[in-house]
């Protein structure tokens, strides 16, 4: 079954996907081409062309399928801490945040009310920087007053996760949907 963005296990299926369909996309172009310069004797026949229009999405592919290789997915370990805490909040999970500047992974993302909280495990995101992207694109979005923490110490997420609990979910929708549009 296909993972969806914003659930664990996205990034590894996304891998996957990407690498098949570039593969088979790729492969169709090369046949085509192939069968043209048997049938005809010569490289110069309609599914040549065809065959040419073919890399158009088959180099598509290519370029998420590389963005998908380059991308790591939140850790098994870490999943199974995190999901004991989330009881009733909004978390999602495989986000890698791209800006003009670096990519950002976030593990775990969690969004009650007025308040984002992320969780990365990767030395090289900084949080700091993270947290002023993610601002920048809701104040873009018209979203003001919203408060962005990213953590790389499990346990003061996950305790952040116990105080922001309720009891049903005060997600804005339309935050969730960018948060997702955003990410990888």
């Amino acid at each position: 079954m296909r993972t969806k963005k914003g659930e664990y296990g996205y990034i590894n299926g996304g891998k996957k996907r990407t690498v098949l369909y570039t593969f088979l996309c790729f492969g169709i172009s090369l046949a085509l081409f192939f069968i043209g310069w048997y049938t005809t004797g010569t490289k110069k026949n309609l599914l040549t062309i065809v065959a040419v229009l073919g890399c158009l999405p088959a180099s598509k592919s290519m370029v998420n399928m590389i963005m998908f290789l380059k991308a790591k997915g939140c850790p098994g370990a870490l999943y199974e801490q995190i999901k004991s805490h989330i009881g009733n909040l909004l978390c999602l999970f495989d986000l890698q945040m791209t800006s003009y500047e670096r990519t950002f992974q976030i593990d775990s993302l969690v969004i009650e009310e007025k308040t984002i909280c992320g969780m990365t495990s990767n030395p090289k995101c900084k949080p700091e920087l993270a947290e002023k992207h993610i601002r920048a694109l809701l104040e873009q979005n018209g979203f003001k007053d919203y408060t962005v923490k990213i953590f790389t110490d499990t346990a003061k997420y996950t305790a952040r996760m116990d105080q922001l609990q309720t009891e049903e979910p005060h997600a804005n929708p339309e935050v969730i949907q960018l948060m997702k549009d955003i990410s990888l």
